[in-house]
């Protein structure tokens, strides 16, 4: 699944507020162990007698692990390029004012800091560090941390070129979901940066006091209660594969190169364990095309397209890269062919170093040619998950198969004797999940090409299949699966739900 979250390993709100007497702020209060964490400006409470000369703020610092990052795209578990990195955070409901139509801005953090310990967002009773005068215990913010001359209040952060981003409140309750590949490329880029978090912050322009008061907004943070609503960097990606042995189409005028390039690819499973092919150079092995019947392929191979549309009768297949990983055991190569013929077998083989050929796997298709129609129909699926378990022990990552076939299908008692059924290939199709109790949505339909297609299922000849990370999940509870298949230029929610329960592990 192309989705994997990270949890802030750090948070804390800091704030130069008045307490309870009006007189003296709350500057050296920290609130790093609470559950909320707060963004507000205030004008105007007290009268400019009592120093009332700069807005009363609250700001947010959140960190998060950038090794555990490195370590997962190194491994090849999320990709290192084609990933948008995003920082959740959900609102957290209160009974104070919360203001409208505002933008907060998340800036990178030049400093490091302590997260502290306290507790206190009212009174502002809990001191320590770090606060708003202090990243650390006897460190100020600034450029020059241990002299207090140059100390500046409220975070020390970038104020140059792609080192922010902001989000836009038109309500007021709305959660955070906001791109910020800016701080992680500059993160991951040999070091140049050192990862401090992030700050965030109310406008310039509102802390100067041209739109009045903004209080307040809340976010859980990272001790909250509840599981799926702490802060988290989220990547998400296109993870899906597109193995066209069920839906192999013959190149036609009415498709463009792309749509008429296929996908083939090939497994080399030995003892239940995918392992590379040994002795190929370089992971790479030849590929040709013969024409048949149902039951052998000729002897005669077909012309086939590269994707460079160059005319083969033989192209080179190679180890799949996926994530810029090599996938052990997995081989893949894409062409297009005009042969019309029933049947085409595809052959996997080598030269040997005295010219001999080396036969690895030959597969065989039914090619489908392209038809424009006169109508479309709207075809209505039925879907099934044919190994879902009813529970699963967190951590494990099953791989489920969906089958889909037409509503309409209705086999006859020849085919149900003799034939097995064939699934539908639907490509574009999608997953989401739900927790039962409340309904909470844990991962939406990712659907569109903005935000990655990161819950785009793979297919191959026997149908659509996802892999679902119950690392995330909170154990203890039991969680829905729907599906959406993208059809004739819409998405079509499907109504069947399928359940599972996630569990802790044995002690």
């Amino acid at each position: 699944m192309g989705i994997k979250r990270y949890f802030a390993t750090q948070d804390n709100t800091i704030s130069n507020a008045f307490k309870a007497d009006l007189k003296n702020r709350g500057t050296g209060s920290n609130m790093g162990a609470s559950d909320i964490l707060e963004a507000f400006v205030i004008h105007g409470q007290t009268s400019a007698s009592i120093d009332s000369n700069s807005a009363e703020q609250s700001r947010i610092l959140l960190q998060f692990d950038m090794n555990q990052v490195l370590d997962d795209i190194a491994n090849g578990v999320i990709p290192s390029s084609s990933v948008d990195f995003r920082l959740k955070m959900y609102n957290a409901p209160h009974t104070d004012t919360t203001p409208l139509s505002y933008s907060l801005n998340v800036i990178m953090l030049t400093q490091s800091w302590e997260e502290g310990r306290g507790l206190d967002m009212d009174s502002y009773t809990d001191l320590g560090v770090c606060n708003w005068v202090s990243s650390s215990k006897g460190t100020f913010w600034g450029s020059n941390p241990a002299n207090p001359a140059t100390a500046i209040t409220g975070g020390y952060f970038e104020t140059g070129e792609n080192a922010s981003a902001s989000y836009f409140f038109s309500g007021g309750l709305e959660d955070l979901d906001v791109n910020v590949n800016f701080a992680v490329d500059r993160w991951r880029s040999s070091g140049s940066t050192y990862n401090n978090g992030f700050i965030l912050k109310h406008t310039d322009e509102v802390i100067a006091g041209a739109k009045g008061t903004f209080f307040t907004k809340k976010f859980f943070g990272r001790n909250s209660e509840f599981y799926f609503k702490r802060p988290v960097l989220e990547a998400r990606w296109d993870s899906s594969r597109k193995d066209n042995r069920g839906n192999f189409i013959v190149s036609s005028s009415l498709a463009d190169g792309t749509d008429n390039l296929n996908t083939l690819f090939l497994y080399n499973n030995v003892r239940g364990q995918l392992k590379n092919i040994p002795g190929l150079k370089d992971n790479q092995l030849l590929v040709k095309v013969y024409s048949g019947s149902a039951t052998s392929p000729g002897t005669q191979s077909v012309l086939i397209i590269d994707s460079d549309n160059n005319a083969e009768h033989h192209l080179t297949g190679g180890i799949l890269i996926e994530n810029g990983v090599e996938v052990s055991g997995v081989y893949t190569c894409s062409f297009a062919t005009t042969s019309s013929n029933d049947y085409l077998y595809d052959v996997w083989h080598t030269a040997s170093a005295v010219g001999n050929i080396t036969e690895f796997f030959t597969g065989s298709y039914e090619p489908t040619t392209l038809r424009a129609l006169e109508l479309v129909y709207s075809d209505e699926y039925i879907t099934d998950i044919t190994n879902l378990k009813s529970s699963y022990i967190k951590g494990q990552q099953p791989r489920l198969r969906v089958f889909p076939r037409k509503k309409n299908w209705n086999p006859n008692i020849y085919t149900v004797a003799t034939a097995e059924v064939v699934p539908e290939i639907i490509e574009d199709a999608y997953y989401r999940l739900h927790r039962e109790v409340d309904n909470l949505e844990v991962v939406p339909f990712g659907t569109g090409s903005s935000v990655k297609d990161y819950t785009r299922m793979s297919y191959d000849v026997s149908g659509s299949y996802f892999q679902v990370d119950t690392n995330y999940l909170e154990p203890g509870y039991t969680y829905k699966i729907q599906f959406v298949y993208y059809l004739q230029g819409e998405y079509r929610q499907q109504p069947e739900v399928f359940k599972f329960r996630v569990e802790e592990p044995a002690p």
